[in-house]
């Protein structure tokens, strides 16, 4: 046979053997994310402190479209959403001080 050709069907050989490989590798990154989206969900309502009965009819409500969302106004939902990612993002991370404490020494005094 051709050596051009045989160079050809070698590379595409290759190149179906890495698209399978990051399929797999996408399917397991979409896995992790509904799991995390799930503890999201299940870490957020169970937050409410809601009791059996309250939590069914909320969840009921949720599924038919019918809850209502009320914003907070000093902002604190979205502070707690960037808290909670930051956390998120840094499991298995060792902790550092808070950010503004490290190094008080170089503060400039009025």
């Amino acid at each position: 046979m051709n050596t051009k050709l045989n160079r050809i069907l070698d590379e595409i050989k290759r190149a179906e053997e890495k698209i399978a490989a990051w399929q797999g590798h996408l399917e397991e990154l979409n896995i992790r994310k509904k799991q995390l989206e799930d503890a999201e969900i299940i870490k957020s309502i169970r937050s409410m402190k809601l009791d059996s009965r309250e939590m069914l009819a909320f969840l009921e409500n949720i599924q038919n479209g019918t809850v209502a969302v009320r914003e907070e106004q000093s902002g604190q939902a979205a502070g707690q959403d960037g808290d909670m990612q930051e956390e998120t993002e840094n499991i298995g991370k060792p902790e550092k001080a808070p950010a503004g404490r490290e190094d008080r020494g170089n503060e400039e005094k009025d």
